[in-house]
């Protein structure tokens, strides 16, 4: 499978929760730095609805693809953003 511009792009965004995220809560997108993702804690950049900001909105990336069916189970103003972002 070749790489799309849209691949390439969703590349630099990685879904994301709040240290309190519970089992329903919706995910979050952010756009990544130059660190990358951060499995463990510490994300560096905000949500993109910025609901998750950075250092007082501690929460951590999730290693899970961005897809359409994982879109399903994310906020709802970060998924509209992306889409503008990322056509």
């Amino acid at each position: 499978m070749r790489p799309t511009r849209r691949t390439a792009l969703a590349d630099a965004y990685s879904f994301c929760e709040r240290v309190w995220a519970g089992p329903r809560s919706p995910w979050h997108i952010r756009r990544l730095s130059g660190i990358g993702r951060k499995l463990g804690g510490g994300i560096d950049t905000p949500s993109l609805c910025g609901r998750i900001v950075p250092p007082e909105g501690k929460g951590w990336d999730l290693d899970v693809v961005i897809t359409p069916h994982h879109l399903t189970h994310a906020c709802k103003a970060c998924v509209e953003q992306y889409n503008r972002e990322v056509p």
